[in-house]
């Protein structure tokens, strides 16, 4: 066990070690740019030049890579100082790495159960969970890349993920124990969704939102509301309604069973292995809603919506063979939303490569 987190500790941080010994490059911003302000025609060819090399952009990276990340970061970074320009683009590739280490860590948290030999319905179970946070992970990679976490979508994946890990370690808590890898994902989740919710909300400069953050979060609850209780636009959206409130249903009833198990002195242990459930299906119910509002928007041709049809099929796959079956009404039914998002998924992307 030791030798695998070593492992993955190698993994998550191979990244910095990577980009601060990059041939050509500086460690972020070691000489200090001259102050040098942009003008609008300026501004107007780097965007649409990448192959432009009028300015190094305070040395943070050879001329290719500043004029490169230049065309895709928008006015905001154009307009400040090479310096300023770093140290924005440092942010971005901290959090960046930082999404790319989580996806290593869940996917290291099914590694380490399936060496210790289990139970294969425990390890389809523990899949069915590890699967979520690895791939909103992985979708979240992306999003950071192309400057997109401001996106309404991934600000709700981020507040899903942050969700998800403190609930998380709650359990582990109640639990005594569990597995060490899992820790580690859950905190560096925690810090890694903080930041990219933030720099969705406010900028990578922390300065440029419209809104604070307490704002943008109780607009993100009421447009939430709004969502669920709006009438579906077309038929998939129909569909991905009567998912989300089967999921919300079951949701629901578990957290009835986690408040009469806590009035009844129940043991730690077993409230625990309620509220992971709880847990799994919070964050499921957050995925199928991100799925409905696209539809309604007509907006599931999208690569993160393709991959999160793909990651709910699965889930309630699981859910569906592990639930009493495929025979069973809940098993049944289960099973038939895992095919409907895994053709709404498939149809997606064929429609997307014509």
């Amino acid at each position: 066990m030791v030798k695998l987190f070593f492992a993955v500790f190698l993994l998550a941080t191979n990244g910095v070690a990577a980009f601060l010994s990059s041939p050509g490059s500086t460690r972020l911003c070691l000489t200090p740019a001259p102050q040098v302000q942009l003008s609008p025609s300026f501004r107007s060819k780097v965007t649409s030049n990448t192959n432009n090399r009028l300015i190094d952009f305070g040395r943070c990276g050879s001329n290719a890579d500043a004029i490169t990340a230049a065309s895709s970061v928008g006015p905001l970074m154009l307009s400040s100082s090479g310096e300023e320009f770093c140290v924005l683009q440092g942010r971005k590739k901290r959090v960046v790495l930082g999404y790319r280490a989580m996806t290593a860590l869940y996917i290291a948290v099914f590694l380490y159960s399936a060496f210790k030999s289990i139970a294969p319905n425990t390890l389809l179970s523990i899949t069915s969970y590890v699967a979520m946070p690895a791939g909103l992970s992985y979708i979240l990679i992306s999003a950071a890349k192309y400057d997109r976490l401001g996106s309404d979508t991934y600000k709700r994946l981020n507040l899903s993920l942050l969700e998800y890990a403190s609930i998380g370690l709650g359990v582990m808590s109640l639990s005594g124990g569990g597995n060490p890898i899992l820790k580690v994902a859950y905190i560096l989740t925690i810090i890694n969704t903080i930041k990219g919710y933030s720099y969705g909300v406010l900028g990578l400069d922390k300065k440029s939102g419209s809104d604070t953050l307490p704002q943008d979060f109780a607009k993100g609850i009421t447009s939430t509301v709004k969502g669920t209780f709006s009438d579906p636009k077309n038929l998939k959206s129909l569909g991905y309604l009567i998912s989300f409130l089967m999921v919300a249903s079951m949701k629901l009833l578990k957290l009835k069973e986690i408040i009469v198990a806590a009035r009844s002195a129940v043991a730690s242990k077993d409230i625990a292995m309620s509220l992971a459930r709880f847990n799994r299906l919070s964050l499921l119910a957050l995925m199928i809603y991100t799925l409905k509002d696209a539809s309604d928007r007509d907006r599931l041709g999208g690569t993160t919506f393709i991959q999160l049809n793909y990651l709910c099929a699965l889930v309630l796959g699981i859910i569906g063979v592990l639930g009493g079956g495929v025979m069973s009404p809940f098993g049944g039914a289960n099973v038939a939303f895992a095919a409907f998002f895994a053709m709404n998924g498939l149809s997606s992307y064929l429609g997307k490569k014509k």
